[in-house]
């Protein structure tokens, strides 16, 4: 979607469009369809982010970055997913990770990790993990942190989107009940033992998306970051930023697929004429570009807001809208094709299996929310 506004947005704005186009000539379209694991990740994707600006731009100026605002974020990531989705779900995880290490700046641990990102010296990657039982309660062992002989050990099965071995730090968001929950903070590098590779095929090849089946962890003492009533709050950080990420993404995504389809119609004859001269075909387009721009001002809309407990409650519903909306966009997008919409080489197909990707890793987590006053 386009950025009305002029200004630092408007010129970030550039760099994204900029990156996406080094993506869509340097990243093959149809990859091989393996699970993307570590020792398979084009590392050359992290160094160009990194010296475009976009790696580290939502961080502080301190610390290397920009201070890029929420709406600003969604816009780079739609771009991002214009050109692969899977791109843009790295960067999901990794400013989600940011953005909780963000609103803990004043503990040292925290200002010390931020600051060697700040260096530069090397492309770092934070990422973020959440327990599967918290968005599907029927799946996965429930993560715990128990005290145990002396020891705080950690276990659960937990959602990674980017796998351990490419992070520096990964961020573990554990909501627990009564209204509390615990943020944890551990070297990638530790809990790479721990993987299970369960997410093949399906789309979003370059995102290294793995489980976490950790047993008996033992958690040192300085990656507990904060736990109890504040940590809940800290959690929602990584909620937040994951919605807002992930409409992004579904929506720049579904954006490319509209954009395919009117360029398709714009081509081909039927009949006599160009199909997109067809009443249905072009009542279709124009729902696509309603649909888009519906699910983009939601997304602006709530990306908007001050007050963190509204903000986050209108950022659930963007997802679950943008969602809806998107899969809509994809589908009526291949209809446009016809037989062709459902082969590799228009790549329409692709775009409907990272939409679906995407809607799938929050399982029904979002919708369990529908009916709350906020």
């Amino acid at each position: 979607m386009e950025w009305d506004e002029a200004g630092e947005r408007s010129g970030f704005a550039q760099t994204a469009a900029k990156f996406a186009n080094w993506i869509r000539k340097n990243v093959p379209a149809q990859p091989d369809l393996q699970p993307a694991v570590a020792d398979q990740f084009n590392k050359e994707i992290i160094k160009q982010a990194d010296e475009a600006g976009i790696l580290n731009a939502p961080l502080p100026e301190r610390f290397g970055g920009v201070g890029l605002d929420a709406p600003a974020r969604a816009m780079v990531l739609e771009k991002i997913a214009g050109a692969r989705a899977g791109i843009a779900m790295i960067l999901v995880s990794h400013w989600a990770g940011l953005g909780a290490l963000t609103s803990l700046v004043n503990d040292p641990r925290v200002s010390s990790w931020l600051s060697e990102s700040a260096s530069r010296k090397s492309d770092l990657l934070y990422g973020v993990a959440v327990p599967v039982a918290a968005f599907d309660s029927e799946q996965g062992i429930p993560a715990q942190a128990q005290e145990s002989g002396g020891k705080r050990k950690l276990s659960g099965d937990f959602i990674c989107l980017i796998h351990p071995l490419l992070v520096k730090r990964l961020v573990i968001a554990m909501p627990e009940e009564k209204g509390s929950g615990r943020l944890l903070c551990l070297a990638g590098k530790d809990l790479a033992g721990f993987c299970q590779d369960e997410f093949p095929g399906a789309g979003l090849e370059e995102a290294p998306i793995t489980r976490l089946a950790i047993r008996e962890f033992e958690v040192p003492d300085d990656a507990i970051l904060v736990e109890g009533g504040p940590g809940l709050e800290r959690v929602n950080v990584i909620w937040y930023e994951l919605y807002l990420g992930l409409s992004g993404a579904m929506i720049g995504n579904a954006v490319s697929a509209k954009d395919a389809a009117w360029d398709y119609a714009n081509q081909r004859i039927q009949t006599g004429r160009l199909i997109i001269e067809h009443q249905e075909v072009r009542r279709m387009l124009e729902e696509m570009n309603i649909m888009a721009e519906a699910a983009w001002g939601m997304l602006v809309s709530a990306a908007g807001m001050a007050d963190p407990k509204m903000a986050l409650g209108r950022m659930r519903r963007a997802f679950i809208f943008s969602g809806s909306a998107c899969e809509k966009i994809c589908l009526d997008a291949i209809q446009v094709l016809g037989g062709y919409g459902y082969m590799e080489d228009y790549g329409l197909e692709r775009r409907l299996r990272d939409l679906k990707s995407i809607q799938c890793l929050l399982g029904s987590y979002p919708l369990e929310w529908i009916g709350e006053n906020i």
